[in-house]
């Protein structure tokens, strides 16, 4: 039920009006104002404050003699607090002649008047002396000074402040003290905080705080309970989803590509994945008995393929078959070895398998290899093209004569890659890159001996790490990190798709032209008529498409904006003739530069010392 009137007092009216339209949510048309007292002011401090009864026009009006004790709405903790904090340094009189004011200690007086004259108003003397308290404002010889005429006293009963903390858990009073009224009984307390507070309320701390007259004292009386999230479900593997795919280093300097780990195997029977179920959350309750929302726990389920089974109870991913076991896109699946004893040529043609691939040999200029699972090649991969849903290990490395490919959704490595493209979802290890077209959505890493990269192009999402990138004779290097490399290219596509648009109109442009002429000079025949229709038409779809595209552009343009946050770390040295690209910002490498980080920052491309 809303509010149907507020008392506001204040120094200002039409503030306290718009404070009373802005608490009630009415207009102006909605309300009736009643202007209970007049302010006034005494040397620009208020002595006198407006009082105004701001009511609903559709509502009755409720007398509610009891709510006299609690504190008005609008006057501020702190405010009261300061107010009755210190009141033993000035004292008013009561007497038969008049209402007299005596500064019981100067040194405070004068430095706390404003306090002086608040009491003043709150005890509501009329008839006021102004005189008479400009005098006590600038005089330091009397102490004593009559500052009304002789009047009955106001008396301000003790008054109990109700306090409710921002996320309604934690529930306050404060007992302001009286001032020649009664004191407040706990009996009355407790009824007037139980229909604020309906929750959590401790009465033994209400009737404490009372009946020991704890004054201006901030005092804990109630706790809600707090809502508790609930945690989802997970599902608890027990292989590992992302292998390490960087090489040992053996003692010679060189990197061990034959033993990456990046192939796990299992046997049948073995418990692969365990699920964990969610838990519930729990729901809060605030002071004064509003119910606060939890976030349940979500339920997750397993994704799995083939050679992969379910425990009898559900619970657990249980190996049908030896194998190697694989994530692939959420669901865990064996896939099953298929063996090349020698090289891939024409004897076997094309090698097409769902499931993993081990080849013995080499693979040789034309020949493909498709794989579902893991390819690992212990030969030389010449001219020809691999592609895998898994890792791809080349033992000793590519050369591929500006044929050969690489494509894979997780890690590429290869002892060294030349004259080749490749393309990898997680990271390319190598011990050197040369001349070659190089994309991954993780990192590049190239070590060992060598570690090095030179010629061609290397895109990274996240890191380039190598020895030494590019070459004394100032060979064309591009290194590009900080965006999906995919990213990129479709920028490149959106733009040539705008500059394609833009031509289209404008051709459009000219043959309206050119119908508009002819239409002038009536030459305009009915087939010619509906030609010009159509370009018409034609144009508007075109011109809708344009902005379409140039709004695309432009959301791609900030996306990698954001995501230019890629380093590329360099051991050794980067030389002259390497281009770097990080997001938006280009920088071309004319002085050697050793042993750094170059990094973006504040839009631009900064050069900082090696990072490990």
């Amino acid at each position: 039920m809303s509010q149907e009137f507020i008392i506001l007092e204040g120094k200002d009216l039409n503030t306290l009006i718009e404070q009373g339209l802005k608490s009630l949510n009415k207009d102006r048309n909605q309300v009736e104002i009643e202007v209970l007292e007049k302010g006034k002011s005494l040397m620009g401090v208020l002595i006198k404050a407006y009082k105004i009864k701001m009511s609903l026009k559709q509502a009755v009006n409720e007398d509610v003699q009891d709510n006299k004790r609690l504190v008005k709405a609008e006057e501020t903790l702190d405010t009261i607090i300061n107010e009755m904090d210190r009141n033993d340094f000035f004292k008013i009189s009561f007497l038969e002649d008049g209402v007299y004011l005596t500064i019981k200690n100067e040194e405070i007086f004068y430095s706390n008047i404003k306090q002086v004259l608040n009491k003043i108003r709150k005890k509501k003397i009329s008839n006021i002396d102004t005189k008479a308290i400009e005098e006590a404002l600038h005089s330091k010889e009397k102490t004593c000074f009559r500052i009304a005429p002789q009047q009955e006293e106001v008396l301000i009963d003790s008054e109990l402040i109700i306090d409710i903390s921002e996320d309604g858990l934690s529930g306050f009073i404060i007992l302001i003290p009286p001032d020649g009224g009664k004191e407040l009984e706990s009996d009355f307390a407790l009824e007037k905080i139980k229909e604020v507070i309906k929750y959590g309320l401790d009465s033994n701390q209400v009737e404490r705080v009372v009946n020991e007259r704890i004054y201006n004292k901030r005092v804990l009386i109630a706790k809600g309970q707090p809502a508790i999230d609930g945690k989802d479900g997970y599902i608890k593997y027990f292989f590992s989803k992302k292998t390490d795919s960087t090489p040992h280093i053996l003692e010679d300097g060189s990197a061990d590509f034959r033993n990456l780990d990046l192939i796990q195997n299992v046997s049948e029977g073995d418990i692969l994945a365990e699920l964990i179920p969610p838990v519930e959350g729990r729901k809060g309750i605030t002071v004064k008995g509003e119910s606060i929302d939890c976030k349940n726990g979500k339920e997750v389920f397993f994704k799995y393929g083939k050679n992969v089974g379910l425990s009898e109870d559900g619970s657990m991913l249980i190996a049908e078959k030896d194998g190697q076991v694989i994530l692939l896109d959420s669901k865990v699946v064996i896939n099953d070895i298929f063996e090349v004893k020698g090289n891939v040529d024409n004897s076997t043609g094309n090698i097409k398998f769902n499931g993993a691939i081990r080849i013995k040999g080499n693979v040789l200029t034309g020949f493909e290899v498709d794989a579902v699972g893991n390819v690992e090649i212990e030969g030389v991969v010449e001219g020809a093209k691999i592609k895998s849903h898994g890792n791809v290990v080349l033992k000793r490395g590519i050369q591929g004569y500006n044929k050969g490919r690489i494509i894979s959704k997780r890690a590429i490595a290869a002892r060294y890659i030349e004259n080749s493209y490749i393309d990898a979802e997680n990271d390319v290890i190598s011990e050197a890159i040369m001349h070659s077209e190089v994309i991954s959505k993780g990192s590049i890493k190239v070590s060992g001996k060598k570690g090095l990269i030179v010629g061609g192009i290397c895109k990274a999402t996240t890191e380039i790490a190598a020895k030494t990138i590019g070459s004394t004779m100032a060979t064309a290097t591009i290194l590009e990190v900080g965006l999906d490399p995919n990213l990129r290219t479709s920028q490149e596509s959106i733009k040539n798709k705008v500059e394609e648009t833009e031509s289209n109109i404008d051709k459009l442009n000219k043959s309206i032209v050119l119908f508009n002429r002819l239409s002038k000079n009536g030459e305009l025949t009915g087939e010619k008529e509906d030609m010009f229709k159509k370009t018409i038409q034609t144009r508007n779809i075109l011109i809708e498409k344009l902005d379409n595209l140039r709004k695309e552009l432009s959301s791609m343009e900030l996306q990698i904006e954001l995501l230019s946050k890629g380093k590329i770390k360099v051991e050794n040295v980067i030389y002259p003739g390497v281009k770097i690209i990080i997001g938006n910002n280009v920088m071309f490498v004319r002085d050697e530069i050793k042993h750094c980080t170059v990094y973006r920052e504040n839009n631009e491309i900064k050069i900082g010392p090696y990072e490990l």
